[in-house]
């Protein structure tokens, strides 16, 4: 069922035991100060994601996956996500997507994290080398899009992750301006009624996508960096 808005989730800030257990030296730095940086660093490492190899996984789950690593530009992933959806019946066999993270990167933005185990993955010495991943089941609402909201969280590039989710793009006002003043309200309404009359009928699955993005950001806990993407991604189109 797709809700007809979507409402910010209540806020809730990242515990320090969280990055506490993934980057101990970074216990008493602001949070503010650490994904500050990370927005910075977070398109180098983004980059050696795109260049992990990783064998696809049989029936059972590993608890640790060798990945080869391509890039050596930037830090080297710490884990392997193992991304699935809840079954929607015992017929329907369970997809699990393997995908390359940071463990600073979730953990300075999921307040609802699940628990990761300790990773100490070492730069190899050349490009094509192997690492060892430990690897960590994660249960989503839509697992489907879960590529643009880990993008998202590397890059902080809403133009991007609005791009992947809507058949146009969106004006820039509705994502830089102050979402609640009169003309980034009209210019809502204006691209609303843009994507009713010329996309009504790909309008179902990019509303779709959106409404599974919100749903996997509500789980995993991800507020703070949305503020502003919530009024272009949702515009009240009328079908």
């Amino acid at each position: 069922t797709l809700l007809r808005y979507l409402s910010r989730p209540a806020f809730r800030e990242i515990s320090k035991e969280t990055i506490t257990a993934v980057a101990p030296e970074l216990a008493d730095t602001d949070f503010n100060y650490i994904r500050d940086g990370l927005q910075c660093l977070g398109p180098e490492m983004l980059q050696v994601l795109a260049g992990v190899q990783a064998e696809p996984i049989s029936n059972v789950l590993p608890k640790e996956l060798s990945v080869v690593v391509n890039d050596l530009s930037s830090d080297m992933p710490t884990h392997m996500l193992a991304v699935y959806s809840r079954q929607v019946s015992a017929a329907m066999k369970r997809r699990v997507t393997l995908f390359p993270i940071h463990n600073i990167i979730l953990a300075s933005h999921c307040a609802n994290l699940p628990s990761l185990p300790t990773s100490n993955v070492a730069p190899p010495e050349s490009a094509g080398s192997y690492i060892p991943v430990p690897v960590v089941p994660l249960c989503i609402p839509a697992s489907e899009v879960f590529p643009q909201l880990s993008t998202f969280l590397y890059t902080k590039r809403i133009d991007h992750l609005l791009a992947s989710l809507l058949p146009c793009p969106a004006p820039q006002p509705l994502y830089r301006d102050d979402p609640i003043s009169e003309s980034v309200l009209s210019l809502l309404q204006q691209f609303a009624n843009k994507l009713a009359t010329t996309y009504a009928q790909a309008l179902l699955a990019h509303a779709i996508a959106v409404n599974g993005l919100w749903r996997n950001a509500c789980a995993l806990g991800i507020m703070h960096c949305f503020s502003r993407s919530y009024c272009a991604a949702s515009p009240p189109v009328h079908f």
